[in-house]
């Protein structure tokens, strides 16, 4: 009998000849070489690289001495520090806008909870303004990179196989959060403190799975080296996420201070820390600090502008005069007066009496004494609604772009230290530059700018400024759609188009490409201007599968997806459909071209495939709805929809509505025929798939279609569908299976099988690393 062996990154698996039943199997604990060691464990940092994370800490201010102070000999931050009891495993530290969080979470990570050898700290700063800064998942890469960074020997063996399975992990919530407990399990890990800022302006899906996690985590009597403290706004929806916390032993009843919550009898909930104080002791100490913030800032004004001594006391007591100040406030007040040219006794009395009252206040008068209104409103719809911070050179091209302009060398381009020197200019202190990316000052700047309501809202903004709520996103996506198109339709793109094993350096010598190629799509959805007839033609450009243009900017959307670029026969109709440019749909069905039932060559899906894959369910209406048979280029076309259209899957339409849940989508191809029993490769149907996924209402919508369609156990069908994807090797079915948590890992058949056995046998190491990272048992002896 002939041995093969299945190479299991530094765990190898043998398997001998065609026997079935290996008996136990031993997973051997062999070490890789050391240089191959450290070349994986830079592949996993490296895939763990999802957002600048220290940047984003850094780009907020530093704490003046004598401020936090208050905070840091909190009896509960103490409690949780010193770890005196169970319950101070997480803290939330909950805080009206401009009262600081940001700042102190800065303070705690850089010098009140450093890194030392008895402990890791890590963070992540979460932002609203920008994709990266809003997801959960990407918050945990930057954790766990952090963690291997600091604490590299936390990287084991068994860690390094999870990631070996790269695709698709990282933007698993449940799969990053199972390493995350894995690395931080043992007694190598210390203690280990996550620090989480700004929690309300994560993604709500992403904030609920981390409450629920975190809940799971801290129910349990198990000693933990894991530590989360967390900063928001106080927020009806962050309340009731993180209330149902249980936080057995810690003091009740009379025993409880004064400033913790009580919950009437029942063990005390997570221990909460209002920034603002819902004590009048909290409140006093907070009020006092912010005053020595405001002598040590009117100081260094002081030096810095030769002002006298009587000058400094008049400027602080004047400021000291205006009561409920935030640290927001007095910064933007503080900066509006530091910008007075005419800084003296007089000067200081005048720049003093009428001061901002609110945040917004000052934010009105800071943007007011802008000197080009047009350019300055264009800066901010860009900023306002850019998917991420745009860098100096991407905003300077951004805004040089004209409507006559076709290349690269038609462009005027500042340098980025003049260009630097012009956002001040234009902006004042509403934004900021951070490693030459531009940001918005804080979130109220954004909240200030934003026009809610967009049936009470004038066309045009009359010249005296009036900026509070001036902002439209529907003409914010306007603009930057316009940009992005106007752009990606340079010449350069067609004559010079991009060579795919040279992205990196292409996008690079190119500002602004990376940015339009991959958001112009959802910027123009966002704005509705899709029926504007210049625009259209321009989308059509950008849709034609023919232009060089074309292929350049879609292989660059390419790289931030997990399938395999579509190297063949994906025609314009199918790009239109996938992005959900209706009005190109239509030109392109209209237009006669064949290729309505067309599949491409990669992944052998249709338009409609393509359509539902991505979530497009207007998109998904028109094909279903177009009227056959019809004329087109002078010739009479009989093509029909095929509403069962299978790609090389087996998978139709309907599966892919179903793996999104999306419940419009699906009643809409219910409605049109679609069938519920067709059987994919792996033998799963949209109906098992949506009972294996747990979508109730899916079921409902399927089994209320009336069709008859078998249906069994719920667990059978798990069962079933898990072993039939381990032996055909369709890797998205097992990782759909595992990630919703509604299949075990070592289930076993008739014979007394695992999925693990089935996947070693066919030798498919991405499913076997799929199993074994979701705690597929390697209960088997064997020998190399």
């Amino acid at each position: 009998m002939n041995e093969t062996t299945f190479e299991n990154l530094g765990n190898r698996v043998g398997i001998q000849g065609n026997v079935y039943n290996h008996g136990s199997i031993h997973i051997a604990n062999d070490q890789y070489p050391t240089g191959k060691l450290k070349a994986k464990e830079r592949e996993i940092l490296r895939i763990l690289d999802k957002s600048p994370y220290q940047d984003r800490k850094d780009r907020n201010p530093d704490r003046i001495n004598g401020t936090c102070e208050w905070f840091v000999g909190h009896e509960l931050f103490k409690d949780w520090h010193e770890n005196k009891s169970s319950a101070s495993r997480t803290l939330w530290v909950s805080a009206d806008p401009g009262c600081g969080k940001s700042v102190l979470a800065k303070y705690l990570v850089d010098s009140i909870l450093p890194t030392t050898e008895s402990r890791t700290t890590c963070y992540f700063f979460f932002k609203d303004e920008f994709e990266d800064q809003r997801s959960v998942t990407i918050a945990l890469c930057c954790i766990l990179r952090q963690i291997f960074i600091q604490r590299r020997i936390l990287l084991s063996d068994t860690i390094l196989e999870q990631f070996e399975i790269a695709e698709g992990l990282t933007s698993s919530f449940s799969g990053l959060w199972n390493v995350l407990l894995s690395a931080t399990a043992g007694e190598d890990a210390s203690q280990i403190i996550c620090i989480l800022d700004a929690i309300d302006e994560c993604e709500d899906q992403g904030r609920s799975q981390l409450a629920d996690a975190l809940r799971k985590l801290y129910s349990t009597d198990r000693n933990l080296n894991l530590k989360f403290l967390l900063t928001s706004r106080p927020y009806g929806e962050i309340r009731r996420d993180f209330q149902p916390f249980e936080t057995p032993g810690f003091p009740t009843g009379p025993q409880l201070p004064s400033f913790a919550p009580r919950t009437c009898g029942s063990p005390t909930r997570l221990p909460v820390i209002h920034l603002s104080g819902e004590s009048d002791v909290e409140m006093t100490k907070i009020s006092l600090e912010i005053d020595t913030f405001i002598k040590v800032r009117v100081q260094d004004i002081g030096t810095r502008l030769k002002l006298r001594c009587e000058e400094q006391d008049l400027l602080l007591q004047r400021l000291l005069h205006v009561p409920n100040r935030t640290y927001l406030w007095t910064h933007l007040i503080l900066n509006l007066v530091e910008s007075d040219i005419n800084i003296d006794k007089t000067g200081i009395i005048k720049a003093t009496s009428h001061l901002p009252k609110t945040v917004n206040d000052a934010y009105e008068k800071i943007i007011s004494k802008s000197h080009d209104f047009e350019e300055t409103k264009r800066l901010l719809h860009i900023v306002v609604v850019a998917a991420r911070p745009l860098t100096l050179m991407e905003m300077s091209l951004a805004l040089a772009l004209k409507s006559n302009q076709r290349s690269y060398k038609d462009l005027e381009l500042k340098s980025e230290d003049r260009f630097r020197v012009c956002v001040r200019d234009l902006c004042g202190l509403f934004v900021t530059i951070v490693n030459s990316r531009i940001y918005l000052l804080h979130q109220t700047a954004k909240e200030f700018l934003i026009q809610n309501d967009l049936t009470d809202l004038p066309k045009r903004i009359p010249r005296e400024l009036k900026w509070k709520h001036s902002i439209r996103l529907l003409d914010s996506h306007r603009v930057l759609a316009r940009l992005c198109i106007r752009h990606l339709l340079f010449a350069e793109f067609e004559n010079n188009p991009l060579d795919k094993n040279a992205i990196s350096q292409y996008t690079e010598d190119h500002p602004f490409l990376d940015y339009s190629a991959k958001n112009w799509a959802t910027h123009v959805l966002e704005s509705q201007m899709e029926a504007n007839n210049t625009t259209s033609r321009s989308i059509l450009r950008l849709c034609d599968a023919s232009s060089k243009s074309c292929l350049t900017w879609l292989r660059i959307y390419w790289t931030c997806q997990n399938i395999n670029f579509p190297e063949q026969n994906f025609t314009s109709l199918m790009i239109a459909s996938y992005f959900g440019l209706i009005a190109a749909m239509k030109y392109f069905l209209e237009s006669g071209a064949p290729g309505l039932n067309s599949r491409d060559s990669t992944h052998g899906r249709s338009a409609l495939s393509w359509a539902a894959v991505n979530g497009h369910k207007a998109a998904v209406e028109v094909l279903i709805n177009i009227n056959w048979p019809r004329w087109g280029m002078g010739i009479l076309y009989r093509e029909k929809l095929q509403i069962d259209s299978v790609d090389r899957y087996g998978r139709t339409p309907l599966v892919y509505a179903v793996w999104n849940r999306n419940l419009a989508m699906i009643r809409l191809l219910l409605n049109s025929g679609a069938r519920v029993d067709l059987e994919d490769k792996v033998g799963g149907t949209p109906l098992s798939y949506a009972i294996c996924s747990e979508n109730d209402s899916a079921v409902r919508l399927i089994l209320k279609n009336g069709t008859k369609v078998a249906v069994g156990p719920k667990e059978g069908i798990i069962r079933s569908l898990l072993f039939s994807s381990t032996k055909k090797g369709d890797k998205d079915v097992v990782k759909l299976l595992l990630e919703k948590g509604v299949a075990d890992p070592n289930i076993e058949d008739a014979d007394n099988r695992t999925p693990l056995s089935w996947a070693i046998e066919g030798k498919d190491l991405a499913i076997s690393q799929l199993l074994l990272a979701r705690g597929a048992k390697t209960n088997y002896n064997y020998y190399i």
